[in-house]
């Protein structure tokens, strides 16, 4: 199985330059817990936008490849 480009990934599932919590918790499949967890690892970074905080969609898509590669190589996510 081969990953998607960023390309085909935004399209795929909505993804936007910028990205609400809520949304990057829905694509990336994780709760807002787990999200601010993996935030404190620095998985995913939040960008300031006034009140709000985002998540680029490069980021999601970092995500989403090394997921792919930890599938890959037969460890657990």
């Amino acid at each position: 199985m081969s990953g998607l480009s960023y390309e085909e990934f935004c399209k795929a599932h909505g993804v936007l330059p910028l990205n609400d919590i809520k949304t990057a918790c829905r694509i990336a499949s994780v709760g807002r817990t787990k999200f601010y967890e993996l935030v404190e690892q620095h998985v995913f970074e939040l960008i300031p936008n006034g009140r709000r905080r985002n998540v680029s969609g490069q980021n999601l898509y970092r995500y989403y490849q090394n997921l792919l590669a930890a599938t890959r190589s037969g460890r657990a996510a």
